[in-house]
């Protein structure tokens, strides 16, 4: 990856949404050039997806929580595989410390949340989870 490269990631994570015609014309490059480094970004998988991030007002009717997640075996993949198939996982990072891996949910309700808290701690690997409900973002 190079300059541009970079320069591309940050503009997308400000705006995933951004046209490659806007994207090009802040980069002073073609069209063209944005467009096959963001499939070649895609392939290497340095680029994952596109997603939306909510407005405040929809904020208010979502409920997110970062849950730590304590494994019994050394190899996660088997979790981490479960875990990417819940819709209300948005994001699945690992750790090192106390804990082997953290996930943020994002869902409608208190209620959800616990029965998507209750799927976590039934996976066969989990030992043990703690979990924190964001109350804002800065």
């Amino acid at each position: 990856m190079d300059e541009l490269d970079h320069k591309l990631l940050l503009r997308l994570t400000k705006d995933a949404r951004a046209t490659v015609t806007d994207l090009a014309r802040d980069l002073g490059v073609s069209r063209g050039t944005v467009q096959n480094r963001i499939d070649k970004l895609l392939h290497l998988k340095v680029i994952h997806r596109f997603t939306v991030e909510l407005g405040s007002s929809e904020d208010d009717h979502q409920v997110s929580a970062f849950t730590l997640i304590r494994l019994k075996a050394d190899d996660g993949r088997v979790t981490q595989a479960s875990l990417r198939r819940m819709e209300a996982v948005m994001d699945i990072h690992t750790l090192s410390g106390n804990f082997d891996i953290v996930v943020e949910i994002r869902t409608s309700s208190l209620k959800r949340l616990d029965g998507i808290l209750d799927q976590i701690r039934a996976l066969p690997d989990v030992a043990e989870t703690q979990s924190h409900i964001r109350l804002s973002t800065g």
